[in-house]
């Protein structure tokens, strides 16, 4: 059996959600596993990996613009591998993982972990594991991600290729499989027109007007869901606020049950979300974009007609009603475009690739 490092970081979900399908698509192919490694948890603890995520998500909801300043400034500048010295713990732990597993191929859904790779090996040295780096952003991709070598590159979609390329990455190792999903989505949305409308509301507790957001949407006669997380005061405000008019849950593992079943999904532009509904092909009204890797996200949803922005309580509560007024013409023109901007299968091309990769590790090992 071999095992190949999938290997993530908890600053973004989207990180995380295509490191856990493509954990699971390998799981799929005979003789081969994945293993999961968030190397800043491994390194630090528990407790200090926490707090440098909640320290990463306060900035980027509190202070967007400074958020945004940071985004471009790690664009420009090459700050990835100035900042390497102080990680040298997480640098530490990806060499002692490495030196343990030997593993043929590595994939990598964070870029941080190809600089060390890079630092470690030239890209020429035949103990160098192949590495696959799966690009969680659309669109608006930071040239962090490809700063440092890797084998190959998978992008959500043929605009991401697109820009990445006209970046300076060779397009020969640009491959547009699309976000790795669970396999979950992979039935598409049964909703139809003209049924009562379902709505999944995923709420951030990070913005401000969150609550409002809630309220506003309980009042349009919807069959609404409203996830809220772990924060338990925050749920209860949300239940205050709909007053029995939605179903309102804390964390649960049903959210792609819930997005096959929705005709809409409300939410932010976060890396995970907006690819789901893409693979599970639901249209998207989006209520908060964090300037940076949001802005590519919103931009995938919005040009190709697959739903819109509501970036105020008012304004997302309107574009909802104006869907599902009279046959739902805007809806279906959302439904039908979302429909032909991707699929499930990302996880499974990854899976393939990796096949393809061992192969010519082994054929190089054997002559």
């Amino acid at each position: 059996m071999s095992v190949i490092p999938v290997l993530t970081a908890g600053f973004g979900e989207g990180h995380n959600a295509a490191a856990r399908a493509i954990l699971e698509a390998l799981g799929r192919k005979p003789g081969l596993t994945g293993e999961l490694h968030d190397l800043f948890l491994e390194a630090y603890g528990p407790e200090m990996a926490k707090r440098q995520r909640d320290s990463y998500i306060g900035v980027a909801n509190k202070y967007p613009r400074l958020w945004g300043c940071m985004y471009t400034a790690l664009d420009r500048l090459p700050l990835v591998r100035a900042s390497l010295p102080f990680v040298r713990p997480v640098e530490k732990t990806l060499n002692a993982m490495l030196d343990a597993a030997r593993p043929p191929v590595v994939v990598s859904a964070y870029p941080l972990y190809n600089y060390m790779m890079a630092r470690r090996w030239h890209r020429d040295d035949p103990a160098r594991p192949r590495l696959i780096t799966v690009v969680t952003d659309s669109i608006s991709v930071n040239r962090a991600w490809h700063r440092a070598h890797s084998d190959w590159y998978v992008t959500p979609n043929q605009a991401t290729a697109d820009v990445m390329i006209r970046q300076g990455v060779p397009a020969a190792r640009v491959l547009p499989y699309g976000f790795p999903v669970s396999s979950r989505l992979a039935p598409r949305s049964t909703a139809k027109a003209g049924e009562r409308p379902r709505v999944l509301l995923m709420l951030n507790p990070g913005k401000r007007d969150a609550v409002e957001l809630a309220s506003a949407l309980s009042t349009l006669g919807l069959e609404l869901t409203i996830t809220v997380g772990k924060d338990a005061s925050f749920k209860e405000a949300v239940e205050r606020a709909v007053e029995g008019r939605a179903e309102v849950l804390g964390w649960t593992d049903r959210i792609p049950q819930l997005m096959l079943s929705s005709h809409l999904v409300v939410s932010k532009a976060g890396g995970a979300t907006t690819h789901e509904c893409v693979a599970a092909g639901v249209p998207m009204v989006i209520t908060q974009v964090i300037p940076g890797q949001e802005a590519g996200n919103g931009r995938l949803i919005a040009e190709h007609g697959a739903g819109a922005y509501g970036l105020t309580p008012e304004s997302a509560r309107a574009i909802i009603a104006e869907a599902f007024t009279g046959d739902w013409s805007l809806w279906k023109k959302w439904k039908a475009s979302v429909d032909g901007l991707g699929d499930a299968g990302g996880g499974d091309r990854v899976a393939e690739l990796v096949e393809r990769e061992m192969a010519v590790q082994f054929r190089g090992q054997n002559r």
